[in-house]
């Protein structure tokens, strides 16, 4: 037997995720790495994502910038944390057919460029994997 979670069910559960960013009472944000090294920080808005759609919560206030750190890098993972600091979510960076959670067209990373967070979609699938649609812009 194949378990499926319905459309509601998928909904309020992107919705807890919308709720445990706004834990604490600093910033949330979606940091950038080249393995363990900060390469840009996008700080999130006070409440980061929009109400679930059916399988689907968006980041709120894109597109997001950041001048980024005095270190250059290429790419390869993220760290999204909630406002007191602690992990919400982390995936991959690719480039374009990489396979990464987030494929991009360059992974270069230039030091005190302004990085762009253009879009950020979650989705959840019925049997509650979940998939990420978004754009980021390096310089």
């Amino acid at each position: 037997m194949t378990l499926a979670l319905s459309l509601g069910a998928r909904a309020l559960m992107l919705d807890g995720l919308g709720d445990y960013l706004e834990v604490g009472a600093s910033t949330a944000n979606f940091t950038v790495y080249q393995t363990n090294t900060a390469l840009c920080v996008f700080p999130l808005a006070a409440t980061p994502l929009g109400a679930a759609s059916n399988d689907a919560i968006v980041l709120g206030s894109t597109p997001i910038s950041s001048t980024g750190t005095e270190v250059a890098g290429t790419a390869n993972r993220f760290i999204i944390t909630n406002q007191n600091g602690d992990t919400a979510l982390s995936g991959t960076i690719s480039a374009i057919g990489g396979g990464g959670d987030i494929e991009t067209p360059s992974l270069t990373v230039t030091a005190a460029a302004t990085q762009s967070l253009n879009s950020f979609v979650l989705r959840m699938a019925a049997d509650g994997s979940i998939s990420l649609e978004a754009s980021l812009s390096f310089q």
